[in-house]
């Protein structure tokens, strides 16, 4: 065992400081520890106190020492390695090691950025990569005696970068600024000096001379350095220095600073490493070490500083394991920190997280932790201001060789203005939907006097001139149209909205199709089209709404009437799909077609092919939109075919088939009887839809009053006592709901039938009406012979019959 105190050269390393200082060194070509020369003493001395992996091969068989950094490279060929030449230590590789040791004995300087070999000392097969340096290592006499290599495994980083196209914006910024950083420091050539501190001479090898811009061959000093260096460094740099050659202190000489290039005036900036050497006294009389050209890496540190900056990205290291948390100034920054308030763990992280997150957070960061998954999420962070920031935050979980979560690395960014304005165009579409469904229901009241109008007209006792009647039929199709444009409109809106509620009843294919016909059939006659149907099989049923499948029949048969030129052909056509337990309904037309680059589009709300515009007969582009949200809400689906401008189009649904329901007994046929007449109040703030309304129940026989404010009704049912009151609900002062509230405390409610008549038609808006008395809910523009029907089952048990 060699006395470590008789070797200061060899003090300290760390396991491979102990291992060679108690290896037996005279069985090997390098001979006795204490024969060493001092350069190779020297270099060792060196080697054993860097953190980087490094290793010296001596001689002219290359016997090997390294450090403890090199051991997780050697794997299981460490201890044996130590001492044993590299042809035995890397048989597997030594015919490409063979030639770089050549070069650089030599007198060659190598350098190699993820270079790939295949080791026999690691348990996946590889390849693995490193980046290094072979630099010549001379004897006493100044002639190459061995090769120092400073290396890095990055295996990987190589492999992050294969899969860095999938990564997203912020984890493509940390990987460019990792390899930024990583080419500059394996770019980095390694430099030795030596001092002597007694005389104050330099020994500078030419790299090193390149970094202070030093050209000639003159002797250098002390001097010579520190003339050197950048005025704002010099400082600093005395000081570590000094510090490294004080008995007391014997600091590790570890320095970043900037030269100025005596020749060329470059700055540079250099990294230094190295000690003090102390004789027996405990005076100082070498220091020696390595300095690398760190220029690249420092423009690429401030390039990417100022890059993370502008984007309001940072980044972060997780060391999970020992639950350290290191964060760039970046994130300092991100987060609302002052200088100097560093986070080193995962509490002090969490801490700063909004209360309503920090649940969610602490979840994630165990699944990482506990199961190696990935981090992303979108969190609120708390400035010390108390502003509220936002968040992405994405980090990737590294695993160790047993499988554990070992590190994770990442990057946030600032998505505050990012999610105000997501947050700003949700509530702008849902502002829009609101406005949708209330253009809706303000349409409804207009078109209200206007359908009892024409109804009037059509009834009038006596008959109208044929060219009047004819005037009546355009005006009765161009309401309807109306109509099913004010429905389209408000249907849109509750489908985005959720809030159309649908029955699930067993329905005949053929009566939906049947139905569907028939309130587009005066459209189909009036453009002269020929119309193809020739019925379904009666035993297909399908489960659901009857009224909307039977909208969404008629829209795509509406559709095709509007844009298929006059005299053209329309087909419907169901039956069973190919695809087992679905139905398919068909419309076809042979219309003007759709652009194939409008195929995905047509469904879209408010979507509109140009090409059709000048063949429109109205409409608002929202009509297929419905067709799509009532489809999908039935748990089917919809497409569009056209083979282009001028070949027509084809539209196909499916729908899940149902089975037939057991036929039930038919019910006797009531007797009609005599047609009873009631004292009826109509109640509504518009003049025109009240007494247009009168008027046609006055047709009908019935005695009828009018109110047009809700006191006014309260008090009329008092005096006069109607058997039905129509009632409105959106009007100003006492609204419908109090004033139906108001008439059911009334003596003789409980006979007395209530009918909402209202713009607001959605399923919550009629679940409300009868939560407040209402025995009926009527929408505007109310079709009359609903109306009717409402007054002829005045005393019937089916009085709120769905058909209302």
């Amino acid at each position: 065992m060699i006395d470590p105190h008789d070797q200061p050269h060899f003090r300290g390393g760390g396991t491979m400081g102990a291992l060679i200082r108690s290896h037996d060194w005279s069985a090997t070509p390098l001979g006795k520890l204490e024969s060493w020369p001092l350069s190779l003493k020297t270099a060792v001395s060196l080697m054993l106190r860097a953190q980087q992996p490094m290793f010296i091969a001596w001689g002219p068989g290359h016997i090997s020492l390294y450090n403890d950094g090199y051991i997780p490279i050697l794997g299981d060929k460490h201890p044996a390695a130590l001492g044993h030449s590299m042809a035995e230590v890397w048989s597997e590789i030594w015919d490409e090691l063979r030639l770089l040791n050549e070069a650089v004995m030599r007198g060659e300087s190598l350098s190699f950025e993820n270079r790939p070999f295949r080791l026999a000392s690691r348990e996946t097969p590889g390849p693995h990569y490193f980046s290094f340096t072979y630099t010549p290592l001379l004897d006493d006499d100044g002639q190459v005696a061995g090769i120092f290599c400073a290396a890095i495994e990055t295996t990987s980083t190589v492999m992050l970068a294969d899969n860095a196209r999938t990564a997203s914006a912020a984890q493509q910024a940390l990987a460019e600024s990792e390899e930024r950083l990583r080419l500059a420091t394996d770019a980095s050539e390694i430099a030795f000096w030596d001092v002597n501190v007694r005389e104050g001479s330099l020994i500078w090898q030419p790299g090193l001379r390149s970094m202070f811009g030093i050209t000639t061959d003159e002797a250098l000093s002390l001097d010579d350095f520190y003339a050197g260096l950048h005025p704002d460094d010099r400082a600093t740099v005395t000081r570590a220095f000094a510090a490294a050659c004080d008995p007391q202190i014997r600091a590790l000489y570890n320095v970043e600073y900037r030269t100025v290039g005596r020749s060329d005036g470059r700055v540079r900036w250099i990294a230094a490493k190295g000690r003090g050497l102390f004789d027996a006294a405990g005076r100082c009389v070498r220091a020696n070490g390595t300095a690398m050209d760190i220029t690249s890496r420092k423009t690429t540190e401030l390039a990417m500083e100022m890059a993370l900056e502008a984007s309001r990205t940072g980044t972060f290291h997780w060391d999970i394991q020992d639950n350290r948390l290191t964060w760039d100034g970046a994130l300092d920054r991100l987060f609302g920190l002052r200088p100097g308030e560093a986070v080193r763990s995962l509490d002090q992280f969490i801490a700063l997280v909004h209360p309503d997150d920090r649940a969610e957070v602490i979840r994630r960061c165990e699944r990482c932790r506990d199961h190696g998954d990935d981090f992303e999420m979108e969190l609120r962070v708390v400035y010390p201001d108390g502003s509220v920031h936002w968040l992405y935050d994405r980090g990737r979980t590294f695993l160790d060789p047993t499988g554990r979560a070992r590190t994770m690395t990442g990057a946030c960014v600032d998505i505050t203005h990012y999610v105000r304005t997501r947050e700003a165009l949700k509530l702008a579409d849902r502002q829009k939907d609101e406005f949708l469904a209330t253009l809706a229901h303000e349409l409804r009241n207009p078109l209200a006097p206007l359908r009892t109008g024409l109804h009037l007209l059509q009834h009038i006792k006596g008959g109208l001139p044929s060219q009047a009647d004819q005037v009546l039929g355009i005006m009765q199709r161009q309401f309807d149209h109306m109509v099913h444009l004010v429905d389209d409109l408000l249907d849109i809106a509750r489908i985005r909205q959720g809030k159309i509620l649908l029955r699930q009843d067993p329905l005949s294919l053929q009566s939906v199709l049947e139905q569907a016909l028939e309130g587009v059939q005066a459209l189909l006659d009036a453009q002269g089209h020929r119309v193809i149907w020739q019925g379904v099989d009666p035993a297909l049923w399908v489960t659901g709404d009857s009224t909307r499948l039977v909208q969404v029949v008629g829209n795509l048969l509406n559709n095709a009437a509007k844009y298929t030129p006059r005299g053209g052909c329309v087909a419907l056509r169901g039956g069973e799909a190919a695809q087992p337990g679905m139905l398919v309904i068909e419309v076809a037309d042979t219309g003007i077609g759709i652009p194939p680059d409008m195929i995905e589009h047509v469904f879209d709300r408010f979507a509109q092919v140009q090409q059709h515009l000048g063949h429109a007969q109205g409409g608002l582009g929202i009509g297929l939109s419905v067709v799509k949200g009532l489809v999908e809400m039935h748990g089917g689906r919809v497409v569009a075919e056209s083979a282009g401008p001028g070949a027509g189009s084809l539209f196909r649904i499916w729908l899940p088939r149902a089975d037939a329901p057991e036929p039930v007994e038919a019910a006797p046929p009531a007797s009609s009887g005599a047609i009873e007449r009631y004292r009826v109040l109509v109640v509504d703030d518009n003049r025109d839809a009240a007494e247009t309304m009168a008027m046609v129940l006055e047709t009908s026989g019935h005695a009828v009053l009018l109110a047009y404010d809700g006191q006014t009704a309260v008090e009329m049912v008092k005096r006069h006592d109607p058997a039905v009151v129509f009632l409105d609900i959106g009007m100003p002062g006492m609204n419908g709901y109090e004033t139906a509230s108001l008439l059911r405390a009334l003596p003789g409610a409980q006979a007395r039938v209530l009918v909402a008549l209202t713009g607001w038609g959605s399923e919550a808006d009629q679940a409300r009406s009868l939560e407040a008395g209402f025995d009926l809910h009527l929408t505007k523009p109310v079709d009359i012979d609903k109306v009717l029907r409402v007054l002829s089952a005045r005393f019937s048990h089916d009085l709120r019959a769905p058909a209302l």
